[in-house]
């Protein structure tokens, strides 16, 4: 299934070679997001910069408010006056800006990183309720209008792919999937043995429906008769008095829950001193049987046994192997995963080796360097 995906690349090995021999492509990285850090940005513009083929330049917002869209396109006017580059990629979600990004570079190429579709989001999901999906009616033609015009589009699963082929007519020579990547660092682990100290179950992201909070609250009162501990972080104020709504309503007392902590301390500190991780996504919504998390990616990386959502995917996730692989919109499939690995905890060490292993070969920046190297090669 993967060489497939890879073959679908549909490009020139001749031609890109040649493209490679003659110069250095210039590309240009824009990203105007309210996480400027956020992992897909840091996983590309790694993967770029460790390639012998590109030469970069990026315009990224240091501001996190408004100001933010002012922020990218003045460092992007001076880039293009002063650089040229040769392509630009638009990062996740440059949708707000997309034609002022396409009214500045005119007709130099634009690879358009449609992670995840807002409309679907908006529509299937139903992230912001009934005003979300009267929304998402507007929102769609403006999405498929970006994707249209966009030279190329990058997603992260052969799923996705699927999807904007079907929902907005792409033409499939026109979509590629990246994995998110990860981070991967020497973690300042815990002297302490998982045998000296509570079981914890670490869970961390944006509370989006596809992340399915709701299905992680209802295990884990499913669990409150073993010394387990969840711990949270993340999602708005408002969702956090909604976690600590749910769990006071059923029943579950052990958990922590943080609103933010810094990436570095995440990756260095807190995923490598869970005991068990939750990548998911737990939720069953539309997107989540679409998508691989990039805290499933980060936690593989880092060694951990994780727990994910079943999806149809090209990755080889193997059960019990190199992560532990749950039914979504299961509460009792999941905590039954839960009571396994906290019965089993030898085994999560091996686990989360061959899931690093699988990282490596199938979701990490050097999967996404060649695979960028194909793709702008064929299309600058």
């Amino acid at each position: 299934m993967l060489a497939a995906v890879t073959a679908g690349i549909k490009l020139s090995t001749y031609a890109t070679m040649n493209a490679y021999n003659k110069r250095k492509i210039k590309v240009c990285y824009i990203l105007s997001y309210r996480d400027p850090n956020y992992i897909r940005t840091q996983s590309i513009l790694n993967a770029l910069r460790e390639s012998d083929h590109f030469d970069v330049d990026v315009a990224i917002n240091h501001h996190r408010d408004f100001l933010r869209y002012f922020d990218t396109i003045y460092k992007l006017f001076f880039i293009k006056r002063q650089r040229n580059p040769d392509v630009f990629i638009l990062g996740f979600r440059g949708h707000e800006i997309y034609w002022p990004v396409r009214w500045i570079v005119g007709n130099k190429k634009i690879i358009f990183d449609a992670l995840m579709s807002p409309y679907s989001a908006l529509h299937d999901d139903k992230k912001n309720g009934r005003v979300g999906v009267m929304l998402s009616v507007i929102w769609r033609g403006f999405e498929a209008g970006i994707l249209k015009n966009a030279d190329f589009i990058l997603t992260d699963t052969f799923l996705h792919e699927s999807y904007y082929q079907k929902q907005f007519l792409i033409p499939p020579e026109k979509l590629n999937s990246i994995p998110v990547g990860a981070i991967t660092i020497v973690p300042e682990s815990s002297s302490e043995s998982l045998w000296c100290r509570d079981f914890s179950v670490l869970f961390y992201g944006s509370f989006l429906p596809l992340h399915g909070i709701d299905i992680i609250i209802d295990a884990a009162s499913k669990l409150i008769d073993l010394p387990v501990r969840f711990d949270f972080i993340g999602g708005s104020s408002a969702q956090a008095k909604r976690l600590n709504e749910q769990c006071k309503k059923n029943g579950v007392k052990n958990y922590t829950y943080q609103y933010w902590t810094p990436y570095n301390r995440l990756i260095a500190e807190v995923i490598p001193n869970a005991s068990l991780c939750l990548g998911g996504p737990f939720g069953g919504t539309p997107q989540a049987r679409r998508v691989i998390t990039g805290k499933t990616s980060q936690c593989l990386a880092l060694k951990k046994a994780t727990i994910i959502g079943e999806i149809d995917t090209e990755v080889n996730f193997i059960d019990g192997e190199n992560c532990l692989l749950v039914e979504q919109r299961n509460p009792n499939a999941l905590a039954e995963k839960i009571r396994w690995c906290y019965k089993n905890k030898d085994r999560l060490t091996e686990i989360g080796e061959k899931g690093y292993i699988l990282y490596e070969k199938e979701l990490s920046v050097s999967v996404i360097k060649n695979r960028l190297e194909k793709i702008i090669g064929n299309i600058e």
